[in-house]
């Protein structure tokens, strides 16, 4: 009598196409379960229903000083800010909020020229705080900081040299605006302006 061969539940393994299929599927059921918890930041919420962008309007930005720049960053920083909180400013609300902020400067040369021993560019790097006070109970509810650097070149000629500090220090204040009106819609978003959560950023 002939002896049958024992029977095994094992599977055969997966072909390397398989495998492959298996893991796109994965990663694209765990992308399709994060998009439903994703929340666009400036859409509306049953707390705002005009959507964060409105509460930001009600920022009046007050003064910006800069330490180590001039006055024109300091005003086209200002002037960002408006912007970036206020939008188009097609109506006039009137302000819950007052933002300062006060930047602090310092520039460098990275880059020494081998042939004449001289910067042939200069970088600035600047430190943004800032705070938002309720004006009504004159409480400071939001703080933080932001970092921000441009780099510019160096020429022989005078004019041009400044020109070119200048444009990085425009550049400058448009960085440091976007990245302070995203920080304070962020806080608003998650109403941290409301329970009184002043930390820094």
């Amino acid at each position: 009598m002939s002896s049958s061969e024992p029977i095994t539940n094992r599977k055969a393994p997966l072909s390397a196409g398989l495998r492959r299929n298996w893991r796109l599927a994965m990663v694209a059921g765990a992308a399709l379960a994060l998009a439903g918890c994703f929340t666009p930041l400036y859409a509306p919420t049953a707390g705002m229903p005009g959507g964060v962008a409105e509460e930001l309007k009600l920022v009046d930005v007050g003064s910006v000083r800069v330490s180590g720049g001039d006055d024109a960053m300091a005003h086209e920083l200002r002037s960002e800010l408006i912007f970036a909180l206020d939008g188009d400013r097609t109506e006039v609300l009137e302000k819950r909020y007052r933002l300062t902020a006060e930047v602090r400067t310092r520039q460098s040369s990275p880059i020494i020229s081998t042939s004449t021993g001289r910067a042939a560019s200069g970088a600035i790097n600047a430190r943004v705080s800032w705070q938002i006070m309720d004006i009504d109970t004159e409480r400071v509810v939001l703080s933080g900081q932001q970092n921000g650097d441009a780099s510019f070149d160096r020429t022989d000629q005078r004019f041009a040299a400044l020109r070119a500090r200048r444009d990085a220090e425009q550049r400058l204040a448009r960085q440091l605006a976007r990245q302070v009106a995203t920080q304070i819609a962020i806080d608003f978003r998650t109403g941290r302006h409301q329970t009184g959560s002043a930390g820094g950023s």
